[in-house]
This record gives structure tokens, C-alpha cells and sequence, in this order.
């Protein structure tokens, strides 16, 4: 007998760093503090490396100056929510220039 499997949603975004400072520790916040309002598993990758969004020093390893390309992965029931929300804060800089 086979089980039905319920597909668990998934969502890929690319999105880049353009604030002028790049990923330092305050958008890292922003960023963990956004990822742990969601149920969805949240990534960020750089170059091949995954870490997960709501860990503030994965985030900060990843060393992203301004410019730099990331793709954003979310896993879960609310996944799309979550990239949309995430997507707006690089979008909108964290707030800086």
C-alpha cells in the first residue's frame, strides 16, 4: 500500500543585497527576526552555501557587501508569505541607504 503524500510548498526567490553596507549585523536581525514570525523553513544561499535564516552568525558568515546575489528558499505552509516578506525587507534597503 502506498501513501498519499501532501506536498509541502516551496518557494525560490532570487534577491540582492543593495544597501550600501551589504549584510551587516543589523539587516541580519532584521532578517532573523522576520524568519522567526513564519513556520516555513527559511535559507539564504550564497555561492553554494546554505545557512538558515533565522541564525543571526550563519547570516553574518555569509559575507554579503552591497551587490552581492543570494537566492532565498522557503519550505512550509506558509512559505510564500515568508519570501514575500523577506524579498521586501532587502528591497527596501533594512531601512538604510
Amino acid at each position: 500500500m502506498s501513501e498519499a503524500k501532501s506536498a509541502i510548498p516551496a518557494v525560490t526567490q532570487e534577491i540582492w543585497v543593495e544597501n550600501r553596507l551589504g549584510l551587516h549585523a543589523r539587516p541580519a536581525m532584521k532578517i532573523t527576526n522576520l524568519a522567526l514570525q513564519f513556520k516555513s523553513d527559511l535559507v539564504l544561499e550564497k555561492d553554494g552555501t546554505q545557512v538558515n535564516a533565522r541564525d543571526l552568525l550563519a547570516i553574518l558568515t555569509l559575507d554579503c557587501p552591497q551587490g552581492t546575489r543570494l537566492v532565498l528558499k522557503a519550505t512550509g505552509p506558509d512559505a510564500s508569505e515568508a519570501v514575500t516578506s523577506v524579498s521586501r525587507l532587502f528591497a527596501r534597503k533594512f531601512g538604510e541607504s
